[in-house]
């Protein structure tokens, strides 16, 4: 498939937002997503000048406003994965106990997650909790990759792609295959490795479908029949 890519900004919804334009030859209609930093993601054909990019985003203003509104809805229902008193970490609840300490750092010990801190700070605890989580995540990452790597990269002749962590509340995950990118959330780290292995392969699986079509659903069912019971425990 023929891309190319341009950047751009522009004042909307109440600011000034970066947005990141993927020209794809294929493409009749104009595509808007909001990413949770506010940049907007813009697919369009090639035809489409940046000036008609500006009059489709003050379009869909409103719909901006509300797609955000939703994010921080999802974020304040998903934020409850630690706290004071426990912590999930792999789909398995731990009480936490913390420690004062000359550095941050946390240990899972076997009934247990133990905080070293050099402050009891909420953002501190949450920060010293995805840092570790982020170290494992890219692990299990690097053992899980290479069957993606093969089975769908390599078969079909498609540049590896780059594959990094990211906190995110609205999507567990999100692939550009023209920057050949795939982005996990940091928060899979509270849930069991099946949703790992799922949502790696759901987004190895947009590099070959784009969408959410039943195509693209055949083509993961293929791999992992029991993909809709990751699903259910994502929801």
């Amino acid at each position: 498939m023929s891309v190319a890519m341009s950047e751009m900004k522009i004042e909307a919804a109440g600011r000034t937002r970066q947005v990141h334009i993927t020209y794809k030859k294929r493409n009749r209609n104009m595509y808007l997503r909001v990413e949770e930093d506010g940049s907007l993601n813009i697919t369009c054909p090639y035809r489409i000048t940046h000036a008609d990019i500006a009059r489709f985003i003050k379009e869909k203003e409103e719909w901006i406003r509300r797609t955000e509104k939703r994010q921080v809805r999802q974020e304040a229902r998903h934020s409850s994965g630690i706290d004071e008193h426990e912590a999930v970490w792999l789909g398995k609840r731990y009480p936490v106990r913390f420690v004062q300490a000359r550095s941050n750092f946390m240990m899972i010990e076997e009934n247990e997650i133990v905080f070293y801190l050099k402050e009891h700070r909420k953002d501190l605890i949450e920060k010293t909790f995805y840092d570790y989580g982020a170290k494992q995540l890219q692990v299990m990452i690097a053992e899980r990759r290479g069957e993606w790597d093969e089975l769908i990269c390599r078969r079909h002749r498609i540049p590896l792609p780059r594959i990094t962590l990211k906190y995110m509340t609205s999507r567990w995950g999100s692939c550009t295959p023209a920057r050949g990118h795939i982005s996990i959330s940091k928060r899979l780290i509270h849930y069991p490795v099946q949703c790992l292995d799922y949502v790696l392969l759901h987004e190895y699986a947009h590099l070959l479908v784009p969408n959410h079509s039943k195509k693209f659903y055949d083509l993961v069912g293929s791999f992992m029949p029991d993909y809709r019971e990751s699903i259910r425990l994502l929801r």
